[in-house]
């Protein structure tokens, strides 16, 4: 009876290394191994793979310390993370709502609202750099025709409107993702509560404060949380728009990060750059979560 019971445990083992082990093992050698190597990469001087890496200890993460074009690419990345966030947190739930309550055209209007998103970033990029075009664009060439030349605008080349141009590409792009999560919550409210507010002759605002807001916190938290992620990890926009520019004015973090990797052979700062970014993300997300539960337990 034993030895019955040890051969089926043993092929159970066997079974589950055997569905289990190929995932396993990819995962560990495009995502464990590679973060492990970075890091110990970021102790070194390591310039790519025509030169040794030599051991320079804490000097990577001093320079952190001191890296001016760092600091301004983190206050970059900051301003539009607190842009993204709050378009994706709040003025999702906004639209979510609104096209919950749609009656007629409603899968139409919410597919046309999601479309953007299916689109890779690559297309969406190359459409608003199309309209930002200063002679060309769609844009421009709108003001001009409604007799509004004054107000046409290099709306990348211009450092005061680029950021605002980023921003309105990520909103395009990702507002039907983020309003989707909110609608599969809205989907979840019993009836019965709308019903007894209807009965209570309770408005819309009131429905949305008392009965909506409430039940949609656990899908604040996950899209603030994505949302803080997008934002952070700001990158292909960046690359395929304005490379950094106009200057060194569009840096976020990690293109920053690419810069001195790929452009400038200094992946062993970059990697220590990159630990760095990451801690720090995953603090931030730590407090961010934290301070949501709070709220959603006082509720």
């Amino acid at each position: 009876m034993h030895s019955v019971r040890k051969r089926t445990i043993v092929g159970k083992c066997l079974a589950s290394l055997a569905l289990c082990g190929p995932a396993v093992f990819l995962y560990s050698a495009f995502v464990v191994l590679p973060a492990v190597l970075g890091f110990a990469y970021s102790f070194t001087d390591w310039g790519g793979w025509v030169n040794k890496a030599n051991f320079v200890g804490l000097e990577n993460y001093r320079e952190i310390l001191r890296d001016g074009p760092l600091l301004d690419a983190v206050k970059f990345t900051l301003f539009e993370t607190l842009l993204i966030v709050i378009f994706f947190t709040f003025a999702a739930m906004i639209l979510a709502v609104l096209l919950d309550r749609l009656r007629m055209w409603k899968g139409l209007i919410r597919g046309l609202f999601f479309y953007p998103y299916v689109l890779s970033v690559l297309i969406s990029a190359l459409l608003f750099t199309y309209m930002a075009n200063t002679r060309t664009g769609a844009i421009n060439v709108m003001l001009r025709g409604a007799g509004l030349e004054s107000l046409c605008r290099d709306w990348m080349g211009d450092p005061s409107l680029v950021p605002f141009f980023i921003f309105a590409l990520v909103a395009w792009s990702g507002t039907g993702f983020f309003t989707t999560l909110y609608l599969a919550n809205l989907q979840t409210i019993p009836v019965e509560l709308y019903e007894a507010a209807e009965i209570d002759g309770a408005g819309p605002v009131s429905v949305f404060t008392n009965i909506q807001f409430p039940m949609l916190i656990p899908a604040l938290t996950v899209n603030s949380v994505l949302a803080l992620i997008t934002g952070i990890n700001l990158f292909s926009h960046i690359v395929v728009t304005t490379q950094g520019g106009p200057g060194y004015r569009t840096f976020t973090v990690g293109y920053y990060i690419y810069w001195l990797g790929v452009l400038n052979n200094r992946q062993g700062y970059a990697t220590a750059v990159s630990f760095v970014m990451f801690m720090a993300l995953v603090g931030i997300a730590g407090v961010q979560i934290a301070l949501i539960r709070r709220r959603d337990v006082r509720l």
